[in-house]
């Protein structure tokens, strides 16, 4: 893994590889300096030959500035050239978190998180090539989906935004029709026991792989 440093001025139609170019990763702001890691540009090349289609960058290379500007998180992989919000046209966006996921890279590190929307057009997926291993699914979306691959296995004590498990509990308690407080909680516990014997699942109250891909 390699950060590259390039120049809008100098650098901007530079192919940084087959299908990619240096304007394609700027900051939003306009701003000169282009950061892009050579990890990340593997990923996006891997995606792009595995559905055939180009693939579209949202937002990639961000300057600090910028990202407090958008309420970006002060630790965001993208000041440092690492990630990349993606969308492919008619592509829904779950499918291409979920083969992000079976990338080799993905095994025990980077991160992918899946913003549904409403529409499918609408939805992204960010991906980077961070050292330690996250996934999450977004808190804004309303057309939450299977994502039994790239959920957290949570369990009572589990809170949002605490380490890798982002907003698994959210999501978990939407799923379960209860008040999406963020916390797993002895009431979330109960539930989830009810709904794992009610399908047919080990009622152990740990919602792993296979309880989420029971929900649809």
């Amino acid at each position: 893994m390699a950060v590259n440093t390039y120049s809008m001025k100098k650098d901007w139609n530079k192919k940084v590889s087959a299908h990619f170019s240096v304007y394609e990763f700027a900051c939003s702001d306009k701003s000169d300096m282009v950061l892009v890691d050579t990890s990340l540009i593997e990923v996006l090349e891997q995606i792009r030959a595995h559905f055939g289609k180009p693939v579209k960058i949202n937002s990639a290379y961000r300057t600090p500035a910028y990202n407090i500007s958008i309420g970006g998180s002060p630790r965001s992989q993208h000041c440092l050239g690492t990630a990349a919000d993606i969308r492919i046209v008619g592509v829904d966006p779950i499918q291409i978190a979920l083969y992000a996921a079976s990338l080799p890279l993905y095994a025990k590190r980077g991160g992918i998180g899946y913003y549904s929307r409403v529409g499918l057009k609408d939805g992204f997926v960010h991906v980077d090539v961070r050292s330690w291993s996250s996934r999450w699914i977004s808190k804004a979306g309303t057309a939450y989906v299977s994502v039994s691959k790239i959920m957290p296995t949570i369990k009572q004590g589990a809170k949002d935004c605490v380490g890798r498990i982002s907003y698994a509990v959210t999501v978990l308690q939407r799923h379960l029709s209860i008040t999406a407080d963020g916390n797993f909680g002895a009431g979330t516990k109960a539930k989830l026991i009810e709904y794992q014997k009610a399908h047919g699942l080990t009622a152990d109250g740990i919602c792993g792989p296979g309880t989420w891909g029971s929900f649809t």
